[in-house]
């Protein structure tokens, strides 16, 4: 009976300690920008077809994710002074 009742209380700590809101933990190209979301926005679109169809109908628009396009630049080389020969 003890270890029913361990094994139930076990359970349901797992449970209420492992709900937690959910969380986005992707960054895909296109934000759904507007009032609900904030700046950047709902960042969940792959394609901009993608977003503009789930934006319709509502006050948001769509716009490139700011931190997906800083993450995908090529880094560009740090430029090089000129070298002076020693006489």
């Amino acid at each position: 009976m003890r270890k029913s009742q361990l094994a139930l209380g076990v359970i349901i700590l797992a449970g209420v300690a492992g709900t937690c809101p959910a969380r986005a933990d992707y960054d895909y190209p296109w934000c759904i920008t507007d009032s609900e979301y904030g700046y950047p926005g709902d960042c969940s679109y792959q394609t901009r077809q993608q977003c503009l169809l789930s934006a319709s109908g509502r006050k948001g628009y769509c716009s490139e994710n700011p931190r997906f396009i800083l993450r995908s630049s090529p880094q560009q080389p740090a430029p090089r002074g000129r070298r002076v020969s020693p006489n």
